[in-house]
């Protein structure tokens, strides 16, 4: 597995992970809203910035062949 490819598993493992965590699957609110949907909006929008690195890091590799 390349460098490259492991920016976006953070997100992906925290999504699958989501219904299994205590802390998220729990009833309360976060900001208002249930912890579950906080949890996973936030992965969802953490999802952009994971494929820019690894969109700048296969550049990268690139570059230097």
């Amino acid at each position: 597995m390349r460098s490259y490819h492991w920016p976006p598993l953070l997100p992906v493992v925290a999504l699958v992970l989501m219904p299994f965590l205590p802390f998220v699957n729990t009833t309360g609110l976060w900001l208002g809203l249930p912890r579950m949907i906080v949890w996973g909006a936030f992965w969802c929008l953490m999802f952009t910035p994971a494929l820019l690195l690894s969109e700048r890091l296969m550049r990268g590799r690139e570059e230097d062949q």
